[in-house]
């Protein structure tokens, strides 16, 4: 296998109509005029890399003069280190320079695109830049800062490819250069996260249950490894699954949907996906392409 193919691992291009990667679905708001404009490229890490880094990513646009794109991504627990450049702002920071993501708590996360630019990142495994620093992940959550500012890995500078196949090796040098320990109760966070990915999952009492782990050792072990507490954790997984069911086209009703989704009522779903992407499903759902996978 050629590297190229071995570190592609998903790629999308500016034409529209073009096939959602797997990993965008329900967790990019209108995804379809998101693929319309810009393109995006995603690559793996150095093997040695994957136990904590989930990805490397690139998002590249050029639109045409006073035209903007807001890009919204859902609550996302992982940290982002991103390299940015050209028109690219969020709510009180000019995107240009090297940034840290904390986790996004808030619902949802806006990112407003102008003229041309684009951004390199570095996706974390939820949990995974334990194994690089040992800072507080709870001081980042709903906070971007200078990567400068955050005791953990740095990108290179400037000359750092565009693309994420091609900047890959770069990103994996310098990351392997920190020497990444893994974090002792790293293997035991990631098998209770794992869990949340069981749609019976739906409550803490269940999570308490399948996990062996009481209300207070499931809180230490989340705000340790995520910066946010499992409830939010949990409330976010349903939604995203709701999200992704809607923008793949899925023909249920939305009680039927929210009831599939452990919700015990629709007012209580319509509630919590409004909290989370600033919208009811059925709104959304209006908004929504038919078909974003196979």
């Amino acid at each position: 296998m050629t590297e190229r193919a071995d570190r592609t691992n998903a790629t999308a291009s500016d034409a529209p109509g073009h096939m959602a990667p797997g990993h965008m679905v329900g967790h990019v708001l209108r995804l379809e005029e998101f693929l319309s404009h810009a393109v995006y490229e995603s690559a793996l890490p150095d093997p040695r890399l994957r136990r904590w880094v989930e990805r490397y990513w690139s998002v590249t646009w050029d639109l045409e003069p006073g035209r903007s794109h807001v890009v919204t991504t859902l609550d996302d627990p992982s940290i982002h280190l991103t390299r940015e450049w050209g028109g690219v702002r969020r709510d009180g920071v000019d995107g240009a320079g090297t940034w840290i993501t904390g986790p996004v708590t808030r619902g949802r996360f806006d990112v407003t695109q102008l003229g041309s630019g684009g951004v390199v990142g570095v996706k974390f495994h939820v949990g995974g830049t334990t194994a690089f620093t040992r800072a507080d992940l709870g001081a980042l959550r709903d906070t971007t800062i200078p990567a400068a500012d955050w005791d953990g890995p740095d990108l290179p500078p400037s000359d750092l490819p565009p693309s994420a196949v091609g900047a890959a090796a770069m990103i994996d040098h310098r990351l392997l250069a920190h020497e990444p320990v893994e974090d002792p109760g790293y293997a035991t966070f990631r098998s209770v996260l794992a869990l949340l990915e069981d749609p019976e999952v739906t409550g803490t009492s269940v999570l308490e249950q399948r996990s062996g782990l009481a209300t207070r050792a499931l809180q230490r072990m989340f705000h340790r490894f995520v910066g946010v507490g499992p409830k939010r954790m949990l409330l976010r997984a349903r939604v995203m699954d709701a999200v992704a069911a809607i923008d793949s086209g899925d023909p249920r009703s939305l009680g039927d949907l929210a009831q599939d989704l452990g919700w015990f009522d629709q007012s209580h779903f319509v509630r919590d996906v409004r909290a989370v992407i600033g919208q009811s499903p059925s709104r959304y759902g209006a908004r929504a392409p038919e078909r974003l996978g196979p």
